[in-house]
């Protein structure tokens, strides 16, 4: 895979040890695939590869037990990055997406990431839609003709409360081997995730797709190469689903609530007022719509008015060194 796990120097950790403690509970569900109807997409540019966008979710979600206040799909375009205390992904699919619209000359046949808000706080879901998304290595990989014959729809949703659920669609996948793209074939969550190292723990499924096994493990680098089939020459049928239940994790302090940390306007121009509950200030950094530390900030008890007439239109997170964090999209 071309742009999740990135090479690096590492020696072969002897062990590998299934059935590690992860927040989440699994769940198999079966039901009849429902595409977006009513939806807004993703600006992407015709024949995207790797999209770096912010999800306009409008709630802060916690995944692996940190609460993320920016959700996107960063480097990763088949895979949902979290950015909290931590980074973790939200993986669907393991494959290496991509437009289709390359192999159609007519312009007309294209791939899109599709979003939605449904219901009312606190039980809002944000439903993300892969639409008609073909494989880099078919659409990119042919010597002279570019094609797209392997094709999946596929949707995650982001639940308020903290669950994630899979939802599987029509496909016209036959060959295996190219969609796992020399990787491997399969779907599930990284939690606290460093790919230069490595580093966090692997929530995999394991087994035919329509009816895996969910392991875990906390050596990922050696489940890359120890064999593991993932879903082998399977794909999710249309209509199969995976839900991850999450479970407050023993000694995680879940961070405290975001009614001690407010800001307006929204979006902001060149000014921003923050309200910060405490009676000490507090360091802060901003962090741009890939992560990257930006600027630091001092906020004092009360209301603190920051100049942010220097920060390129865009999305933005303001994060406290005691975990809160503020979204904040500037606009000039």
């Amino acid at each position: 895979m071309k742009h999740l796990f990135l090479g690096m120097a590492c020696a072969l950790s002897a062990g590998f040890a299934w059935g590690q403690n992860v927040p989440y509970t699994t769940e198999l569900i079966s039901q009849p695939y429902a595409p977006l109807e009513e939806y807004s997409s993703l600006n992407l540019e015709l024949g995207w590869d790797d999209p770096e966008e912010i999800l306009p979710i409008p709630f802060d979600m916690v995944v692996w037990g940190d609460t993320c206040s920016l959700l996107g799909t960063a480097n990763l375009g088949e895979m949902i990055l979290g950015a909290g205390n931590a980074n973790h992904v939200i993986a669907p699919v393991f494959s290496d997406i991509c437009d289709v619209a390359p192999a159609d000359s007519t312009g007309q046949d294209v791939s899109e990431i599709r979003h939605t808000l449904e219901g009312v706080a606190p039980n809002r879901i944000f439903k993300v839609e892969y639409h008609n998304v073909g494989f880099y290595d078919e659409v990119y990989g042919g010597d002279s003709v570019m094609t797209a014959t392997q094709r999946a729809t596929y949707q995650v949703w982001l639940h308020e409360a903290g669950t994630i659920t899979y939802h599987y669609g029509p496909n016209t996948i036959t060959d295996f081997a190219l969609i796992a793209a020399e990787f491997i074939n399969t779907a599930g969550l990284i939690g606290n995730f460093d790919p230069y190292s490595y580093g966090g723990t692997l929530l995999v499924a394991e087994g035919p797709a329509d009816a895996p096994q969910f392991q875990s493990t906390d050596d990922i680098y050696t489940w890359l190469y120890s064999g593991a089939a993932g879903w082998g020459n399977t794909w999710p049928s249309e209509g199969t689903g995976y839900v991850f239940n999450p479970i407050q994790p023993t000694g995680i302090e879940m961070p405290e609530t975001a009614l001690s940390l407010s800001a307006y306007p929204t979006p902001a121009h060149d000014r921003l007022h923050v309200q910060l509950e405490g009676h000490a200030p507090v360091r802060a950094s901003w962090r741009d719509a890939h992560g990257r530390d930006v600027g630091l900030q001092w906020l004092q008890p009360g209301q603190t008015t920051l100049d942010v007439s220097g920060l390129e239109t865009g999305t933005y997170v303001l994060r406290m060194e005691d975990g809160r964090a503020l979204r904040v999209v500037i606009q000039h």
